[in-house]
């Protein structure tokens, strides 16, 4: 039996994620606040540059990075208080909206089972690639904060405290460091 396979409606969906923008810069009045998909392609870029110096497999690091946050053109970009802890369940419903939205987001196409999978290995913290990961995204956001207290002169202090709690591999560490130094010069 033939699927129904919506790659206009998919490609739609995903387009989407052009114009939803970042909350956590916009609780921070920062102006002009990039996109949900600006930040998911650097987040790409940083995973298909630096996955071999880390030796972890490629393909699936960069299809984390591209999905990571595409659940939230359903979901919305949810940010918590600061430093607030999400308790257990709402972050476990957060996560199931995001799984169930991920998986019939990539049906439209036929392959939301593998993507889901995928989702769910990046959720779990686990494996190399997933624990990678989420440092990617975190060096990712401490750039984009390096940038914008650049360019706007506003201090975004928590951003790279956040960064720094979760920025654990050597080489990433260095970039974050080399990070913090440019900041300090500013």
């Amino acid at each position: 039996m033939q699927m129904n396979i919506d790659y206009l409606g998919f490609l739609k969906e995903v387009g989407k994620s052009k114009r939803l923008l970042r909350s956590g810069w916009i609780r921070e009045k920062v102006n002009d606040p990039e996109s949900v998909a600006e930040h998911s392609f650097r987040v790409g870029v940083l995973a298909m540059v630096l996955s071999d110096a880390v030796e972890v497999d490629k393909d699936k690091l960069i299809k984390m990075a591209l999905l990571h946050d595409l659940a939230e053109v359903t979901t919305g970009d949810i940010v918590t208080e600061r430093w607030a802890v999400l308790d257990i369940e709402k972050r476990d419903e957060k996560e199931k909206a995001e799984r169930d939205s991920i998986y019939k987001f990539f049906q439209k196409i036929g392959e939301g089972k593998k993507y889901q999978a995928i989702f769910d290995e990046m959720i779990a913290r686990v494996t190399l690639e997933a624990k990678l990961f989420w440092q990617l995204d975190k060096l990712e956001m401490a750039i984009q904060a390096y940038e914008y207290e650049k360019e706007q002169n506003i201090n975004l202090e928590e951003f790279f405290e956040t960064s720094e709690m979760h920025i654990k591999h050597p080489m990433l560490r260095q970039i974050f460091d080399d990070l913090l130094k440019l900041r300090k010069k500013k």
